[in-house]
């Protein structure tokens, strides 16, 4: 494991960076470096494919703090030391007892010499989170700098309000959910999967939902909808809080564009994952920074 940082805090200044990423969107690097680029690439949430080692290195895995603990969340670094993940996972949880698992790939390979376990000082839910999966958005504070290095880097959020995002728009989410729901033959993985899936109009997603969901689903501007209308693909338990990430630009960079939030079932026909939309969630996301020495502009 690479040695963590000193603890000590000083008001650390962001530099904001803007770039055209896939058609029209450009990004934020609130981390201080380069975002959002894979030093390592080659090239099972459902229908899903192996990773290759540090092909995500922004990705954490959230985990109750303890030796024998394991995976119950994901997560995608955007500061060395801010985690942005879902409200859904933290929300209820004391700092204390959460951990975040940086430079992960394979659960069986504990001992891979890029892991970093870092404590969590503070969780910050979005005050307005319901059991609803609304405002399903939250923050790490990390109890120590994390150590970048090839395996871990961090990720570009999107600019303000304009993510870029089309109906149909290729987009990825990885993370080590279950490759399918229990009653199906689902499993918990050890290694982290990846899967294509594609952006579904809102319009679209809501009609699907009012019609098979078996009960009323209300969506909103601040929700994406990602997969296909025959399903397959999808994200599944375990793989909440990790990001939806556009395509790599013609620098090699990825933005986050959503964090995976809900669902029903996993790669149900007509019941697409639902994620929290991030470009919507800039200020909030800048706010809670500033408020902890983080120098943001915007």
């Amino acid at each position: 494991m690479a040695a963590a940082a000193s603890s000590t805090t000083s008001l650390m200044a962001v530099f904001i960076w803007a770039c055209v990423v896939g058609q029209a969107a450009s990004f934020l690097d609130v981390s201080g470096v380069a975002c959002g680029r894979a030093q390592l690439r080659a090239g099972r949430v459902k229908g899903g494919q192996d990773a290759s080692p540090g092909e995500f290195p922004w990705l954490v895995s959230i985990r109750v703090a303890g030796a024998m603990s394991a995976h119950y969340c994901g997560g995608a670094l955007i500061h060395k030391r801010f985690v942005l993940t879902a409200a859904h996972c933290v929300h209820r949880n004391s700092p204390k007892y959460v951990v975040a698992v940086a430079g992960e790939h394979d659960f069986n390979a504990p001992n891979n010499g890029f892991r970093q376990v870092l404590p969590v000082k503070d969780i910050i839910s979005h005050a307005d989170f319901s059991k609803r999966y609304i405002h399903d958005i939250a923050l790490l504070e990390l109890g120590q700098d994390v150590v970048w290095s090839k395996y871990v880097q961090p990720l570009c959020l999107p600019d303000l309000n304009t993510d870029g995002v089309t109906d149909a728009l290729n987009v990825t989410v990885a993370g080590w959910g279950m490759t399918d729901e229990a009653s199906n033959g689902g499993h918990h993985v050890n290694v982290l999967q990846k899967v294509v899936v594609q952006v579904v109009s809102r319009t679209d997603c809501q009609s699907w939902y009012s019609s098979h969901a078996g009960k009323a689903v209300v969506l909103y501007d601040t929700h994406l909808c990602a997969g296909f209308e025959n399903g397959e693909k999808d994200a599944c338990q375990g793989d909440s809080g990790g990001p939806l990430l556009t395509a790599p630009d013609r620098d090699g960079r990825m933005v986050t564009v959503g964090v995976v939030s809900a669902g029903i079932g996993c790669g149900r026909p007509r019941l697409p994952g639902l994620y929290t939309r991030v470009s919507r969630y800039i200020d909030w996301i800048a706010t809670n920074l500033r408020s902890r020495g983080v120098t943001v502009s915007l």
